[in-house]
């Protein structure tokens, strides 16, 4: 091999060798996004208390069969406005059909039977007045007879309670309402009793919200509250307070409070958010982060926290009170922990961040 063509070789091999240095190393860098954080502290609180609700019906039920079965047709749909009497759901009726049918025959033949009981009895009444046979034979042909009639009772009732068993493989609407839940669907094999619609009356409305137990007392003591819409805050109308959970929920150790709304209020519809707020006496000791450091799953609220390995976790929390610019947090987090200010809809469960800095507290 000739000097020049070695010194080409040589060359091409450098320039390889120079690339794979460049990237033979990924640029971690890349992964770390940079956060806004802020430390959560403790302050005072504001003099009236607000809470996020939602409006729901006053009465709604889980609609399911009387009897079990496959469900071959279910017409009804969330959302649909429905009235009495409408089908929301089908079983397969072919087994009900078959003891209508068997029920009828028994019928048929219980008929038959009481007919040629009550000629038989006829016959022996007309003998033994004419004295041509015994009160002893005519007793049995009587007793017969009754017999005959008791088991056309029988099979009768049989009759109507098939029947019935037939009309319940139909699920009909008992009242006028919406359909606000499915839980099951076409080809299911359903037990007797297991929901398969939930049917909100949207005749009575509701304003449920959530509160902490620091504050509990303050909502259970409270007659009316003032409900708003988020659309229209500056118009709050006045909602009664008709139950308080009396247990926390597991979970989130809050409790769940219903209040009455009066009448039925243009524009509130099932479904819709509200703020609740009521004057809260002592001005309690409590946490407020900006309200750019909420996000909002599975319509909860929730932050991201910094661990101490600079990477971040979800953290559902609940708010008492929205402002402007920021919240009052009601449980869900500690004085002291670093939470995320900004952006953190870009985030990641996990992810590994970069402090920028603090955006106060």
């Amino acid at each position: 091999m000739t000097p020049k063509r070695i010194a080409s070789n040589s060359g091409f091999v450098a320039l390889v060798a120079l690339l794979a240095a460049c990237h033979g190393k990924p640029d971690t860098s890349a992964d770390i996004r940079p956060v806004r954080t802020a430390v959560v502290g403790t302050g005072q609180l504001g003099d009236r208390l607000a809470y996020t609700g939602e409006i729901r019906a006053r009465h709604e039920s889980d609609l399911g069969f009387q009897v079990a079965g496959k469900l071959i047709a279910r017409p009804a749909e969330i959302g649909a406005n429905v009235t009495a009497g409408t089908v929301l759901a089908q079983l397969d009726p072919a087994d009900e059909k078959v003891a209508v049918n068997s029920a009828q025959s028994a019928v048929s033949a219980a008929q038959a039977e009481l007919a040629r009981a009550t000629s038989e009895e006829a016959s022996y009444r007309s003998l033994l007045e004419r004295g041509l046979t015994t009160r002893t034979a005519y007793i049995e042909q009587q007793t017969a007879a009754k017999t005959a009639q008791a088991r056309l009772q029988q099979a009768t009732a049989e009759l109507d309670l098939r029947r019935r068993q037939l009309n319940y493989t139909t699920l009909r609407a008992g009242a006028a309402g919406v359909i606000t839940r499915v839980a099951a669907d076409v080809g299911a094999v359903l037990a007797q009793g297991q929901a398969v619609v939930t049917l909100a009356q949207p005749s009575e409305l509701d304003v449920v919200f959530d509160v902490a137990d620091t504050q509990v007392d303050t909502v259970r003591n409270s007659k009316t509250v003032a409900a708003a819409l988020l659309s229209a805050r500056d118009k709050p109308l006045t909602a009664y307070v008709r139950e308080v959970s009396p247990s926390a929920d597991p979970i989130t150790r809050t409790y769940r409070v219903k209040c009455t709304l009066p009448g039925q209020p243009p524009g509130w519809h099932l479904g819709l958010n509200v703020i609740v707020t009521l004057e809260a006496g002592h001005a309690p000791q409590g946490i407020r982060i900006p309200s750019t450091a909420l996000y909002e799953k599975d319509r909860k609220s929730a932050v991201w926290i910094v661990r101490d390995d600079q990477t971040i976790e979800l953290r559902p929390i609940v708010v008492a009170r929205y402002d402007t610019d920021s919240v009052e947090v009601a449980s869900g987090l500690r004085s002291g922990e670093r939470i995320v200010t900004a952006g953190v809809h870009k985030l990641l469960v996990g992810q590994k961040v970069r402090l920028l800095s603090d955006s106060g507290k």
